[in-house]
């Protein structure tokens, strides 16, 4: 079981909008899986994930499988919606494929789903 959570918060004033912190804008780019990138911006975001993994390959131990949960928030001014008002859930379940046993290199391949939609998502890494 593991389990990541981030936060980014803007101190007051005016930001161009594609500066404003946003969903999959971290530094891996793997917040908000089950969402676009980006589709949640705000001046202050919260991001959230719990992430079971288990094995499907016992023995060699190539094979292992997660599900995955997750939630953001953000504000949104221009909505008078503050932080912790609307939270939207995300969910989903992927494949680990062990490239390099000494690294520790997993292929991912994981599928998660939104709210009205769903995404694809490979990394050649883990978040952690």
């Amino acid at each position: 079981m593991a389990f990541w959570m981030m936060g980014s918060f803007t101190p007051k004033g005016q930001f161009p909008y594609m500066i404003l912190p946003a969903t999959a804008y971290d530094q891996r780019g793997r917040s908000g899986r089950g969402y676009t990138q980006g589709r949640f911006r705000g001046a202050n975001l919260v991001y959230g994930e719990a992430e079971y993994r288990f094995p499907i390959s016992k023995c060699s131990g190539v094979l292992g499988g997660v599900l995955f949960l997750n939630a953001t928030t953000a504000d949104n001014e221009f909505q008078s919606l503050n932080l912790f008002e609307s939270i939207r859930p995300g969910y989903g379940l992927g494949l680990r494929i062990m490239v390099d046993k000494n690294s520790r290199t997993n292929l991912a391949i994981d599928i998660g789903f939104g709210e009205k939609t769903a995404g694809f998502y490979l990394a050649a890494s883990e978040s952690f």
